[in-house]
């Protein structure tokens, strides 16, 4: 009869990684509702309300390209993990500061703001800051030797 193995060595801390991987799972389906109302408040926006100057297509770039780069980075965040050190989540991560900054411009600097837009752009810059927290956690995390009990 052969000899038992010893089961295998397990860290005993929990991958940090897993969180951030969740939170942008969640973020892709609020961004999704998100992306829907902003759009619909846009065009409710520009067909009620009188822009001056060009304003209004300021204010649709924006948020068209806002949308397009916060896609881009939730579909790389979902391909790479950061446990695997892919460059695709690591450029998710850094994608974060622009969507964040498309967010803000969308909530203080916009023409015309709705409530509706406040509640809304602080949860997403809430899932930002979450999103950030995690990835730094996970980074400090490789930074210490793993122990085996």
């Amino acid at each position: 009869m052969p000899p038992k193995r010893p089961p295998p060595l397990v860290p005993k801390k929990p991958n940090p990684s897993m969180n951030y991987e969740v939170l942008i799972y969640l973020n892709s389906f609020y961004f999704g509702m998100f992306a829907c109302c902003e759009m619909a408040m846009g065009l409710l926006k520009a067909i009620n309300l009188s822009y001056t100057g060009h304003s209004l297509a300021q204010d649709s770039a924006v948020m068209i390209s806002f949308i397009v780069l916060e896609t881009l980075r939730l579909i790389m965040g979902r391909k790479g993990t950061l446990a695997e050190r892919g460059w695709t989540a690591i450029l998710s991560v850094f994608l974060t500061a622009p969507c964040f900054l498309g967010v803000s411009y969308l909530l203080i600097l916009q023409t015309y703001k709705l409530r509706l837009e406040y509640c809304l752009g602080t949860l997403q810059i809430a899932l930002y800051l979450t999103e950030v927290w995690y990835a730094i956690v996970f980074v400090f995390s490789l930074c210490r030797p793993v122990t085996y009990d």
